[in-house]
């Protein structure tokens, strides 16, 4: 059960390392323009967000760690909010559409922090 609780904070810290690059290319695009913002660091933010989300569910929900529930929620906002950019071009352009994939690992993890503390307080005895 330990290593579980390792790898679903490890999965924590592998989101949250993917977040500086897509908040810089979320500056970069609202700064200089789509033609010389490298938007390629939000395709590798995605993967690591993936993996992060992977990592986060399968040992929270099975290993329960005390305050994953808080970190997963919380990651997961600092990792929508990283693609600002993103979002604010897409509204320009109206290709918002194209931009929910994008936040699917965020998505994810709000979720699984979610179900972790409904869990957590069932199993204390609460609502």
């Amino acid at each position: 059960m330990r290593a579980l609780k390792i790898i679903s904070w490890v999965g924590v810290g592998i989101i949250a390392l993917g977040t500086p690059l897509a908040f810089s290319c979320s500056e970069s695009l609202m700064s200089i323009g789509p033609r010389g913002a490298g938007v390629a660091w939000w395709g590798f933010t995605w993967i690591l967000g993936g993996v992060g989300t992977a990592l986060l569910s399968a040992g929270g929900l099975i290993s329960k760690p005390r305050f994953l529930p808080l970190g997963a929620i919380v990651i997961g906002l600092v990792y929508i909010s990283s693609f600002y950019g993103l979002l604010l071009y897409s509204l320009e352009n109206g290709t918002i559409l194209g931009f929910i994939p994008v936040l699917l690992p965020g998505l994810a993890c709000i979720i699984v922090g979610i179900v972790m503390q409904r869990v957590e307080n069932k199993r204390r005895g609460g609502y």
